[in-house]
């Protein structure tokens, strides 16, 4: 059976979903923040690029804490907090996996063109530089982000093979939907004692990328990684900031 993870649906755009998700209001800029520290309402967990056949590719997804050594509690507050992350974590036994989170939102003008900028942060465990088997652990797996106004879905093309509904591009390459903002490696160098997570944030550095919103004012965002790398990677997607600009 195919293993997805999902998550209560919520339809909100660039608006508090349950108090969660922040917004700062421009007549052509819209700013949204998001943190996955708070509940993750709306956001729907999937995978996809991968054929069903005995290999287990150990699908895994949700809200958790973050690993050490970024879980200190925040003991400002009472009771102390423990930061949290969006968990995905898969064994990329395709050579391909693609495992993603999507969100729809609403509140932009109908069928218009928005240009979008990104920001993300996430935890990473990854050394650079690194060797693994069809890529490396931490440069041979690509980080996206993108939006779009078709639902972002892992579809079954037949033989039980699943791929996406929408254009997130190949591995290291962006698409039509999606950007590449970088990859999963972190600053340590490959043999580094220190194999603890760490945090890393990219963004699109206002590179070109632009998309349509639907009938209603709505966009779905995404983000993901894009695997070459045929072992376990596991990320902890922790904050987002989404800027769209009326076109």
């Amino acid at each position: 059976m195919k293993s997805t993870h999902i998550i209560i649906s919520c339809v909100l755009f660039l608006t508090a979903c349950g108090g969660q998700d922040t917004v700062n209001r421009n007549t052509d800029i819209k700013q949204l923040n998001i943190s996955f520290n708070d509940t993750p309402e709306g956001w729907k967990a999937d995978f996809s690029d991968y054929t069903e056949n005995d290999a287990d590719y150990e699908f895994s997804s949700g809200q958790v804490e973050l690993p050490e050594p970024l879980n200190s509690p925040v003991l400002l507050s009472y009771p102390p907090i423990v930061p949290k992350g969006f968990k995905l974590s898969s064994n990329n036994h395709s050579d391909d996996v693609f495992m993603f989170i999507t969100k729809y939102y609403d509140g932009l003008e109908p069928n218009r063109l928005y240009e979008f900028d990104f920001e993300l942060t996430f935890a990473t465990n990854a050394q650079r530089n690194c060797v693994g088997i069809g890529g490396a652990p931490g440069e041979g797996v690509t980080i996206k982000i993108g939006a779009t106004k078709l639902e972002p879905k892992s579809i079954n093309n037949g033989n039980n093979t699943y791929s996406m509904n929408i254009d997130k591009g190949d591995q290291t390459l962006g698409g039509a939907d999606a950007l590449a903002l970088g990859n999963f490696a972190n600053d340590r160098e490959c043999g580094n004692a220190d194999t603890h997570y760490m945090k890393k944030t990219l963004s699109s550095n206002h590179s070109p990328f632009s998309a349509y919103t639907d009938n209603l004012g709505g966009i779905w965002l995404f983000l993901g990684t894009d695997s070459g790398f045929e072992g376990t990677s596991t990320i902890y997607f922790m904050n987002a900031k989404v800027w769209a600009t009326k076109r």
